[in-house]
């Protein structure tokens, strides 16, 4: 460490190194910011669009449900239809 001098002058070269630094620091932070806030509105238009989505998913199951016990009776109404079919169409 013995061969290792510093210059402690300020120079103009300096300063608008520092300079530089200071604006393209303040640049990059102020997109990456912008960014953020980008982000953050499009997590919430997703959340949104999911929340819909989630609500006309249980919309439909709910009327396939009722689809599929409205076909139960059915069923169950021409089971009855075929029993007494059979049992008047063949007189003993």
């Amino acid at each position: 460490m013995a061969g290792l001098q510093f210059d402690n002058r300020l120079s103009a070269g300096n300063i608008l190194v520092v300079l530089g630094m200071v604006v393209g620091g303040a640049t990059a932070w102020g997109h990456l910011n912008g960014r953020a806030d980008s982000m953050a509105a499009k997590l919430a238009d997703h959340a949104a669009s999911l929340s819909a989505h989630e609500a006309r998913i249980r919309a439909m199951e709910t009327t396939t449900a009722r689809q599929d016990e409205r076909m139960v009776l059915i069923l169950d109404s021409l089971r009855k239809i075929e029993a007494r079919l059979d049992t008047s169409a063949h007189p003993r």
